[in-house]
Order: C-alpha cells, then sequence, then structure tokens
C-alpha cells in the first residue's frame, strides 16, 4: 500500500509524492538559510523536487 507526501512546490502548487518511489529527503540551500526540501527519486523523471517543507514536517505526513 502506498503512502503519500503532501507538499508544496516553491512556486506554491500542492502536490502529493508517492514515498515508496523517494530515494532520499535533504535540506536544500540549508547552508544559506533555506528552509525547504530537496526530494530525490529513485527512478524516473523529474529526478529531483524542491519544496517548501522541511524534511520533519514530510516525514511527519507519511500515511495513507
Amino acid at each position: 500500500m502506498a503512502s503519500w507526501l503532501k507538499c508544496t512546490t516553491v512556486d506554491g502548487t500542492e502536490i502529493v509524492v508517492n514515498a515508496d518511489h523517494v530515494a532520499i529527503i535533504r535540506p536544500y540551500n540549508k547552508d544559506r538559510g533555506g528552509t525547504g526540501s530537496e526530494i530525490t527519486f529513485a527512478a524516473g523523471a523529474p529526478s529531483s523536487l524542491v519544496v517548501k517543507e522541511g524534511r520533519q514536517e514530510l516525514t511527519g505526513t507519511i500515511g495513507n
């Protein structure tokens, strides 16, 4: 059964990502004060996506 991540892209679009296809979630531009995350997918296109939510916010939203 799939788990889904609800998140918002940097341009404000709300999306839902299948967590089963995510390889890694890491902070985006943390060294420059960024608060978002980069989601990298295991395969397919796009290979990564930048979202406004932090890693802890995203992993807290995993559910069915």
